[in-house]
């Protein structure tokens, strides 16, 4: 996907980028516990693809040095006027695969998640060494090999009524790109898409230097609780149960322990990137 189509897609989607559905409040509370829990020793933090600024906002307000990198001018619009008070915080528009502005281990703590690798497609390779050279510690999910190989499958049934060949791709390699189908615009709007698994993943970070902390799926327990919530109620109260659920302390506690201890290769969350990972300079 060329920089002008990446920008165009997440422009797009601004406005509804902080709304949750689904179990993408759950998936966004387990980051941010880890986050809270990977803060002693840091002073300066890059947010990459920071969107409208649900992490990199609340860290400046906790009084951390922070740069919100993003490519959409929606996004960077949004985040600045949700942070108009704070002077601690930087805005810039740039491409995540290629981080030149920036020398190495030039940050205490990087994150990364959800598109910004994911969405990079075959350059995806590419944001994660960009991320691991300029942090010192690094934060990062990515699409679940997985998760989208059940999507891929939903896809092409509901659209094409048969079984493409992307599915197949997708499970095996975890790659999807236009380019390589002749009917893909009857499939998906995507035009590029990079999934991992948790080997994988592991693999990647550890090429790249890195000791890696954690790495295992994300939000895998309310994946398979949505299935039980649809099909006893309707979506209206089905996002009321989840969203409600997914603020209690408790609740968020198991998902984290699920996530570590029970099915630390599943599929992740149904929404937002199912795997995650924690990694620093040895």
């Amino acid at each position: 996907m060329a920089l002008t189509e990446h920008a165009k897609f997440w422009n797009e989607i601004s406005q509804i980028e902080e709304v949750d559905y689904d179990d993408e409040m759950i998936n966004r509370l387990l980051r941010f516990k880890a986050i809270q829990c990977h803060l002693s020793g840091v002073h300066t933090i890059l947010d990459v693809g920071a969107a409208t600024g649900a992490y990199s906002i609340p860290l400046a307000r906790m009084g951390f040095d922070v740069v919100h990198l993003d490519l959409s001018d929606e996004m960077i619009k949004t985040a600045k006027e949700n942070a108009a008070d704070l002077a601690n915080i930087r805005f810039i528009k740039h491409d995540a695969s290629c981080l030149d502005v920036f020398g190495d281990d030039a940050f205490d703590l990087v994150l990364c998640f959800d598109g910004s690798i994911s969405f990079s497609g075959g350059k995806a390779g590419n944001v994660i060494s960009e991320i691991c050279r300029v942090g010192k510690k690094v934060m990062l999910s990515v699409s679940s090999k997985s998760c989208m190989t059940a999507t891929w499958l939903n896809y092409c049934l509901a659209k094409l009524n048969r079984i493409h060949p992307s599915v197949k791709d997708m499970m095996e390699t975890g790659y999807f790109s236009k380019e390589n189908y002749d009917d893909a615009d009857e499939l998906t709007s995507i035009t590029e898409l990079k999934a991992y698994d948790v080997d994988e993943l592991r693999e990647i970070l550890e090429k790249n230097g890195m000791n890696v902390l954690e790495c295992h799926s994300i939000g895998s327990l309310t994946h398979l609780y949505l299935l039980h919530l649809y099909r006893q109620n309707n979506k209206e109260e089905v996002h009321k149960k989840i969203n409600e659920i997914s603020t209690n302390k408790e609740f968020l506690e198991i998902c984290d322990y699920y996530d570590k201890y029970v099915m630390p290769s599943g599929m992740g969350s149904f929404r937002r990137a199912g795997i995650f990972a924690i990694a620093e300079k040895p």
